[in-house]
């Protein structure tokens, strides 16, 4: 019974709006227990998701509790495309 209500809580949906340096803002649907919670999963897979330029990820309507490029300990490049690029 427990596992199952930890699966239901793990199974609401946020929208949560992606903000890109180059590009349009993104609204995508984050999944978790909490928006923070859900928000932080699209943060941590942002570049998989192919946001190689956002600046700051938050819930739909609470800009407050954004996650941003400022809480990463490092920066990343985006990689470098085409044949005999260095």
């Amino acid at each position: 019974m427990l596992l199952q209500m930890t699966q239901l809580a793990y199974r609401n949906e946020y929208p949560i709006v992606v903000e890109r340096q180059f590009n349009p803002n993104s609204q995508v649907r984050g999944f978790g227990g909490t928006a923070v919670e859900a928000t932080q999963k699209i943060w941590d897979e942002r570049r998989a998701l192919g946001y190689w330029d956002a600046k700051k990820a938050y819930p739909l309507g609470q800009k407050n509790l954004s996650v941003s490029e400022t809480n990463s300990s490092q920066t990343e490049q985006a990689p470098k495309r085409g044949a005999g690029r260095q």
